[in-house]
């Protein structure tokens, strides 16, 4: 999924969900290359002064540095205000999501969100440990070759930088956690353009498919998957969860930046706001921004 790739219906609603202007400035010069505003009356390489906090490169314009270094603490509170936007997606179809107490792989490693009999297979259910990732599509920090930085890392190949994250989260977890019978893993990669990594879109795509089953079995009507109702009910709920993360994803790379700088305040969803009362009430309210027309029972025969 390409940047920017989410829709005006999932555009934030709720206080706990605004942006703030700062916010939307800093994710869209990112994304064009163009100088970030909260930046630009910082001390620069030009005029030295403004460090990032790791203490080893001067804060570039572009927040190329801020976006690729793990050192400060904007990298890692961005990255837990994601898992906690993220987590709620896979509870609309019934199922448990952890984001404390994940199994532990063989090499005692945690991924971030772990969805409980979430897969299935001829052994029995199986629980889904997702890790996730950002990435960023230009050179940032590199030492050892300094001219890089602020050039594309792979300007033939936009999904490259997904790719190789994805690899990585690979060899980190997926070979421990292979003895374990019963636990999946699939890493999440996204970028700060908000791409999507193809093993991402994947589930999501699996997951639009089952909130589709649940919701034509809540609505109490039969359909088939091969039925032009339930293909157009899915796409609505795949387009729908892709422009979610996608959001989600913006945001997170916003306030990677953002928070190196000026220490902006991160807004999280309530935690009644995260847990439907029922998954079929949050499946229904999800549908309501489809703008698709609701199935309509079968009248029963006396």
């Amino acid at each position: 999924m390409g940047p920017s790739g989410f829709s005006r219906q999932d555009w934030p609603s709720a206080h706990a969900d605004s942006w703030h202007l700062s916010l939307w400035q800093t994710f869209f010069c990112s994304t064009l290359g163009e100088p970030i505003p909260v930046l630009v009356p910082l001390p620069t390489q030009s005029h030295p002064g403004a460090t990032c906090g790791c203490n080893k490169f001067l804060l570039d314009l572009h927040g190329d540095h801020t976006s690729t270094c793990k050192s400060h603490s904007g990298a890692t509170k961005a990255h837990d205000w994601m898992v906690t936007q993220l987590s709620p997606l896979f509870g609309t179809t019934g199922h448990k999501v952890k984001t404390q107490g994940i199994t532990p792989s063989s090499g005692l490693k945690r991924g971030d969100i772990e969805i409980i009999n979430y897969l299935s297979d001829s052994a029995g259910s199986r629980n889904l440990v997702i890790d996730l990732s950002i990435t960023h599509d230009r050179h940032g920090s590199s030492s050892a070759h300094p001219h890089l930085n602020g050039t594309l890392s792979h300007p033939d190949s936009p999904d490259t930088p997904l790719n190789e994250a994805a690899k990585r989260k690979d060899n980190k977890y997926r070979n421990t956690y292979i003895n374990h019978h019963s636990i999946s893993f699939l890493p999440a990669i996204t970028s700060t353009s908000s791409r999507i990594h193809g093993e991402f879109l994947r589930l999501l795509f699996l997951q639009a498919h089952r909130e589709t089953e649940n919701y034509f079995a809540f609505m109490d009507t039969p359909a088939q998957p091969n039925q032009t109702h339930f293909v157009f009910r899915r796409a609505a709920f795949y387009s729908s969860l892709k422009s979610k993360v996608g959001l989600i994803a913006a945001k997170a790379a916003a306030l990677r930046i953002n928070m190196n700088t000026d220490s902006c305040l991160v807004a999280s969803r309530t935690a009644s706001r995260r847990l439907a009362s029922s998954h079929a009430t949050s499946l229904l309210h999800s549908s309501l921004s489809h703008h698709l027309p609701r199935p309509q029972p079968f009248p029963h025969l006396t």
